[in-house]
């Protein structure tokens, strides 16, 4: 990218900043403009935490849309907000709260760390539910995935044609969707927007994983699965103890909790679904390593994905806000973002790894 371009595009991400959310980011230090060259401007970068901060409240914002944050809150919303705080502290919270694990999802990863693991065997498990079964033979027969006209009605045969690691993304999709929804009349595409962001974040989680960290590609998928839970839940304690109260929920009040409560609950669904000992470290606000990398970026990702598709932003916008990470190089980047922007969310798109672009 030439460095006028990249002044253009970074131009453009800080006045969608602006427009969203009031502040610019902060610049340097300032000089005199006649000194300020083009490349100086391509290369001003954000701190790291800045930009999946801003993208990830404004996917917030749009999932709680149409309603604007700066509407005034009540007087009882410091209340409410004192109540959700300790309900989620409450040492039985996860026993009353948190849904039960689901049933086939310790198989699902003894198969995954099984690397004679078949076809055979995946089909065996998905037959156990005629959930499952009904979602992998309706992907199968998307236009993502046929490549016959004749339509795909066997198990093993849809395994067989979505791969071993699209059947993996299926089924942990599947089992993680049910206890994602969460009924709130006041922000009715909350559980959408939430869903479609795990499975975005899951699928670019694990694509950073595959090409760039190199870690366990699985439990980066996990990562984004279970971060999306954890924000379903948050928002499921605030209607739940709202509704109680016959109170409405302030904009502003279910952003504030989204943002600090999302990642603390997602770890406790972690540890009480027992998923695999990597996913529990990379859950924490200040983790590093490999999986916490991909987690940011498919998260990251994920949430400029959206804001573009919801016409929140343009692919211009967020692309020069994705450029400041560095958790993954410009070229992987533009790969991962055709892979996640270029296919519908409902049937993403499987696993190929010899696409994978070259380090």
């Amino acid at each position: 990218m030439s460095a006028q371009v990249a002044t253009s595009a970074w131009q453009c991400a800080r006045a969608w900043l602006q427009a969203v959310f009031g502040t610019a980011p902060p610049r340097q230090a300032e000089r005199p403009r006649q000194a300020r060259a083009a490349a100086d401007l391509a290369t001003e970068r954000l701190p790291l935490g800045q930009v999946h901060a801003q993208l990830q409240q404004g996917l917030h914002a749009l999932a709680l849309s149409p309603r604007q944050a700066s509407e005034d809150e009540p007087a009882g919303a410091a209340a409410l907000e004192q109540a959700v705080v300790q309900a989620l502290l409450a040492r039985d919270w996860a026993s009353r709260q948190l849904p039960r694990r689901p049933q086939l999802l310790p198989q699902l990863i003894q198969t995954v760390n099984d690397d004679a693991g078949s076809a055979r065997v995946m089909a065996a498990i998905i037959g156990q539910d005629p959930v499952l079964t009904g979602n992998l033979l309706r992907i199968a027969n998307s236009p993502a995935y046929k490549v016959h006209e004749r339509p795909v009605e066997s198990l093993q045969r849809a395994v067989t044609l979505v791969g071993t690691e699209g059947v993996r993304q299926i089924i942990s999709a599947v089992l993680v969707q049910p206890v994602m929804e969460v009924q709130c009349p006041q922000f009715p595409q909350f559980s959408s927007i939430i869903w479609e962001h795990a499975l975005l974040a899951s699928r670019g989680a694990a694509d950073h994983a595959r090409a760039v960290s190199g870690g366990d590609a699985f439990a980066a998928q996990w990562l984004g699965l279970t971060q999306g839970l954890g924000t379903a839940l948050v928002m499921r304690q605030l209607t739940q103890l709202a509704s109680a109260g016959g109170q409405e929920i302030p904009t502003a009040l279910a952003l504030r909790l989204l943002q600090r409560w999302s990642l603390p609950v997602a770890q406790r669904v972690a540890a009480a679904w027992e998923l695999p000992e990597p996913v529990h470290p990379a859950l924490q606000a200040q983790a590093s390593g490999p999986l916490a990398a991909s987690l940011r970026f498919g998260s990251a990702a994920a949430a400029a994905s959206l804001l573009c598709r919801h016409g929140r932003a343009t692919q211009g916008q967020m692309l020069a806000l994705l450029e400041q990470s560095p958790d993954v190089p410009l070229h992987a980047l533009r790969w991962a973002w055709r892979r996640l922007h270029g296919r519908s969310v409902e049937t993403l798109g499987d696993v190929d790894e010899a696409t994978c672009p070259p380090a």
